[in-house]
């Protein structure tokens, strides 16, 4: 059920557009520690970026080998010795994100967020267990 009611939520933010560029207004605005991880971020590419994790996130399991590897590639890029992005932070992503979907999902309900937050938190952990 989880994964069906995500994805439907997530074509349904698609289709109203602009996802990523509401995710990053608010994901840049929940913390001063945020901003200056995005000083040198080409944007357009980040947005494709931010959307295909989102994508696989809500399409598959971390038990899918070629999900696991995106991940995994996202984690390491993100990790101590790369990017330096602290597995706190990743709250705030999940927190952004879920405000984002809850300003453009016009079906979204709190059973949705909750949805959404049992949706992502695999993928963040595997991601946040190579910092």
């Amino acid at each position: 059920m989880t994964q069906d009611l995500v994805r439907a939520s997530f074509d349904r933010c698609e289709a109203a557009g602009d996802f990523a560029e509401q995710f990053y207004g608010l994901f840049l605005n929940s913390s001063p520690e945020i901003v200056p991880l995005f000083a040198k971020t080409d944007f357009a590419k980040q947005r494709k970026l931010l959307r295909a994790t989102v994508y696989i996130m809500v399409t598959r399991s971390v038990e899918d080998p070629q999900a696991k590897e995106a991940l995994e590639r996202i984690g390491h890029s993100h990790a101590r010795l790369e990017l330096d992005i602290r597995p706190e932070l990743y709250e705030l992503w999940l927190d952004s994100l879920c405000e984002t979907v809850k300003r453009m999902d016009p079906e979204w309900t709190p059973e949705i967020e909750r949805e959404w937050r049992e949706r992502m938190r695999p993928g963040i952990e595997l991601i946040t267990s190579l910092y």
